[in-house]
Order: structure tokens, then C-alpha cells, then sequence
């Protein structure tokens, strides 16, 4: 049984926003919650209340957030990552201290709500291994990605390049770290060329020295690595429909398509027409007759009277191309 999650909540340098001008990349919405928040939803749902967070030198307000706003019955032990701090460095030190199988993934990792509990499964299968998640269907727009190249049932190796193999997957960077595994991490020595190593750099690592790797296959995955991932992993979670709410009073006028989410102290002008797939971050505001479809507004963001927005993010700075 899994009992810890390591949540690497630094920004990845593969994300890249034009939104974090002032906030974290952790702390981007998703419907209602920061993206950090909406991946240990997930895990906390399936039994896990150890966690172990890996948080940078700008991501204070991922601890405050934690600290304040997540559920009660759960152990958070937060880490620092210092600019001298290397992502194998860290994991080493963390596979120490622990020094039992563990999951980790990153703050920007989802695929479907249940995925999770698929891959603790497979754990039970190989409790040794390296438990992968891929699948052959990515959503993300990012223009790089991990590939898990197959040998039968076990990976033989996790590269950049696009394989010509169509059994290949693509993978996310959320893994179990099985008892090899973790093993693994205890010994090994992080080289100054391993600065900018990822998760799934150290997994690649271990393959090369005749470690096991499997992948629980997943019906998609998506990397927010893009500001155009950010409004489709929105558009799953509100046809999720467990945060579609409308929690700020709104005008009779007002038409309605689900699903939507608006937070408290949004303002909506008379005759807007809203959704669906749309979601109103707290403090936004909209005009009169304005059209809103496959849409976030974010907080303190206007939208003009009449204005029509489809399949964009508006922040305070205007649309986000």
C-alpha cells in the first residue's frame, strides 16, 4: 500500500504561461482550485494523507494555500528547492528519508479522475518497479513530450524523440516508485550534468542500468505545458460536473449553458449568455450581453459589454493568444 505522494509543485521548465506573472505556475486555476490542489484531490481520494512537497524559492504562496485551504486529515511535510537544488538531488534525499515505495508526480500531470487507482494496481503487480503512466493519446499542446519505447509488457527506454514504434507511449510525469526503484534513488549520485534532469530523466537512468519499468495505460494524458492545456484540462473538469457551481447571485436575464463554474464575488451583467465550458474566477467581471463559450476569466479580468469570447483565457492583461 502506497501511503506517501511526492508532489513536485516547482514550475517545470517544459511550462510554459503567460500567466504567472502573479502567481505561481502551481497555484494556475482549475475550475475553482490551484493545479497543485486538484492532483492531491485525486490522491487523497484514493487513501493517500502523506505528502511530501517539493516547493521553490518563489512558491511560498503553494504552502500558504496547503496550509490553509486543504483538507484537515492530511500530513504535509513541505521541501525547498534552493536554485543550487537538482530534481535527481532532491528525490534522493527525499527516497532516503522515506525509504519505502512512494508515488510522485508533478503539479501539472492529469489524466482521467480514476487513473490513479489504476496505478496503484499495477503496483500490486510489480511492487519492485518503476509504475509509469502513459498513453497513446496525448491532450496536451506542448511541442515536447516523453516516450516510453516498449519491449513487450516492460519499458525499455524513455526518450524525447517521437518514436516510429506505434506501441510506444507518452508519458506524464506522475510514477509509483517501487522498492527498486527506491533503492535506486537512495544510491544514486546526482553529476552537475544532471542539473536540469526531470522525473522521468532519472526513470530513464535507472532503465539504461537494467531497472524495471511498466506503464498503467491511460485513456489520455495531459501535460499543462501551455496555456491553451490549462482551458482544455477546465473543460474536463466542468464536464466532471463536481465543481460545476454558481455561487455568486447572478441577473434573471442571464442564460446559462452547463456546465460553468462562477465563483463567489463575480459580477455578471444583464443579458449574458454564458457557456457552456465556461468558468469565472473570483473577482472578475462581466458586461451586459457579453457571450462567453469554452472560456476562463480570470480573477479581477473585465469583459467588456457585447464582447464575445470563445476558446481563449482573459486575464488582467487582456486575451492570452
Amino acid at each position: 500500500m502506497i501511503k506517501r505522494a511526492v508532489v513536485l509543485a516547482i514550475g517545470s521548465l517544459a511550462h510554459r504561461s503567460l500567466l504567472t506573472y502573479n502567481r505561481a505556475h502551481a497555484m494556475l486555476p482549475a475550475v475553482g482550485k490551484p493545479l497543485v490542489a486538484r492532483i492531491m484531490d485525486r490522491l487523497h481520494r484514493i487513501g493517500i494523507r502523506e505528502y511530501t512537497i517539493v516547493v521553490g524559492e518563489n512558491e511560498g504562496a503553494v504552502a500558504a494555500y496547503l496550509n490553509a485551504q486543504w483538507v484537515p486529515n492530511a500530513k504535509i511535510d513541505f521541501v525547498l528547492k534552493s536554485a543550487g537544488d537538482s530534481i535527481p538531488s532532491l528525490l534522493s534525499q527525499i527516497a532516503i528519508r522515506v525509504d519505502e515505495p512512494f508515488l510522485v508526480c508533478g503539479y501539472n500531470s492529469f489524466t482521467h479522475s480514476h487513473f490513479p487507482e489504476s496505478l496503484f494496481k499495477q503496483h500490486q503487480d510489480y511492487p519492485n518497479a518503476l509504475i509509469l503512466s502513459g498513453a497513446t493519446n496525448t491532450l496536451s499542446r506542448s511541442q515536447q513530450h516523453f516516450y516510453g519505447i516498449m519491449d513487450g509488457q516492460r519499458v525499455r527506454d524513455i526518450t524525447t524523440t517521437p518514436p516510429l514504434d506505434p506501441n510506444a507511449f507518452t508519458l506524464a510525469d506522475m510514477a509509483v516508485c517501487g522498492r527498486e526503484f527506491v533503492d535506486f534513488l537512495k544510491t544514486f549520485s546526482s553529476p552537475s550534468s544532471t542539473f536540469n534532469w526531470q522525473l522521468l530523466d532519472v526513470g530513464r537512468k535507472f532503465l539504461h542500468g537494467g531497472g524495471t519499468g511498466v506503464v498503467t495505460e491511460a485513456a489520455w494524458i495531459l501535460q499543462i505545458e501551455a496555456d491553451r492545456d490549462l482551458l482544455t484540462l477546465n473543460k474536463h473538469l466542468l464536464s466532471e460536473g463536481s465543481d460545476a457551481h454558481i455561487l455568486s447571485e447572478i441577473p434573471y436575464t442571464v442564460q446559462i449553458t452547463p456546465p460553468v463554474r462562477i465563483d463567489p464575488q463575480v459580477s455578471v451583467g444583464q443579458g449574458a449568455k454564458i457557456g457552456p465550458h465556461v468558468y469565472l474566477e473570483r473577482g472578475c467581471s462581466i458586461g451586459h450581453e457579453v457571450v462567453l463559450r469554452n472560456t476562463i476569466i480570470l480573477e479581477r479580468a473585465v469583459v467588456p459589454a457585447r464582447k464575445a469570447v470563445y476558446d481563449t483565457i482573459i486575464s488582467t492583461r487582456g486575451p492570452i493568444p
